[in-house]
């Protein structure tokens, strides 16, 4: 059978795609390595998300309005959002469920690993193999999404340029104890050295465990001796029940549409700098991307115009968190002015008001005259 569409990668960019492909009536097979992959994660997503793609209570374990940021020095801001709320999901659970919606739709999902991709002049042919290793037959498709992670098969397969910058994440899950009874209801960031020299370390709390991570760039530091010296500085002896691990994009590609082929997700790069937030820009491009596919086959309609949309919508806060990540992540002095530039409540609001529904939203002169100054005076502090 040659399929209009074959979507590689079931994860939440996949699976949205998937999901809005086959309700539109093109026939659609998504193809994930392993469906009972549990993604290292921190699970964290907001409000506007929520909304957009109806996301069920029952998936949501906790509603978190508090959250505190954390100085290498200790120093801690304590915020409230007003206006909304970080939602926290379980991949497993939440990846599942958008597969099932998928499935539902009269999306196609098959358990197996793409390992090659020919292309002739109008149609892909997708070689698959199932866990054991064992050929399955080829999947024909006129077209190709790929959605499989950071070190896409898809993207090299198909020629893509490659994904600039990648951290590795490791995340460890912790059932409640003494020590983590303050987290039970607040989401804590550390900008600290000794836990991450280049990104941050999270604590993120679950229905019945806390998830405790930490990234740093990929082949400049031991991602396992930061974890280990950020639980220490945490206070747990208990031990974790599950250890994860995961390479993280930080930078989109150069490029991520052709002729017949896009990439979303995590496979185009579209985790922010700074905060590593993956799951809304997961999404958002899976649904742009998907748009933009009926459009390509109903109309002839570039591919190109997903790609164009996708950085009209969030180049400017892409761009806006890769500099903040390259004055404030630098040194530890520079962590403590960016935490102490937290305490300001203008900068509060901005941020977790953009934070919610992912738009840059403007902040009256005086006020941005005002953070201006502060972020002058903690630079030079800190420098």
């Amino acid at each position: 059978m040659l399929y209009d569409v074959a979507i590689i990668g079931g994860g939440p960019s996949g699976a949205v795609a998937a999901e809005i492909l086959a309700k539109a009536g093109h026939s659609t097979i998504l193809v994930e390595r392993n469906l009972s992959n549990v993604k290292p994660c921190g699970g964290a997503i907001p409000l506007g998300l929520i909304e957009e793609f109806q996301i069920p209570d029952e998936l949501v374990e906790k509603k978190l309005t508090r959250m505190s940021v954390r100085s290498p020095k200790g120093q801690t801001i304590f915020m409230h959002m007003p206006n909304g709320y970080v939602g926290m999901v379980r991949r497993e659970r939440f990846d599942r469920y958008l597969r099932e919606k998928a499935q539902k739709a009269g999306a196609e999902v098959v358990e197996a690993l793409a390992k090659k991709i020919d292309r002739s002049a109008d149609r892909f042919t997708i070689h698959l193999f199932n866990k054991e290793g064992n050929e399955l037959p080829p999947v024909e498709a006129s077209f190709v999404i790929g959605a499989d992670g950071a070190n896409s098969k898809t993207a090299d397969e198909l020629g893509f340029p490659p994904n600039d910058l990648k951290v590795i994440a490791m995340q460890q899950r912790f059932h409640y104890c003494e020590a983590l009874k303050p987290y039970e209801e607040l989401v804590e960031i550390w900008f600290d050295g000794e836990v991450s020299p280049d990104f941050y370390g999270w604590i993120f709390p679950k229905t019945d465990h806390i998830a405790i991570g930490t990234g740093t760039e990929e082949h400049r530091n031991d991602v396992k001796q930061l974890q280990r010296r950020f639980v220490e500085k945490i206070g747990i002896t208990e031990k974790p029940y599950l250890n994860e691990a995961a390479k993280i994009p930080m930078k989109p590609r150069r490029s991520f549409s052709q002729e017949r082929a896009i990439l979303v997700g995590d496979a185009a790069g579209l985790v922010t700098p700074a905060n590593g937030e993956g799951i809304f820009f997961a999404m958002r491009s899976g649904k742009l991307g998907a748009e933009a596919m009926i459009e390509r086959i109903r109309n002839k309609t570039p591919l190109a115009s997903y790609e164009k949309e996708f950085r009209k919508l969030y180049s400017p806060i892409f761009f806006g968190l890769k500099v903040l990540q390259s004055v404030y992540y630098k040194s530890d002095r520079l962590r403590e002015s960016f935490v102490a530039i937290c305490r300001d409540k203008h900068v509060q609001e901005i941020t977790f008001d953009s934070y919610l529904y992912k738009k840059m939203v403007p902040a009256p002169w005086s006020v941005q005259m005002k953070i201006m100054a502060k972020n002058v005076y903690h630079l030079a502090k800190g420098s």
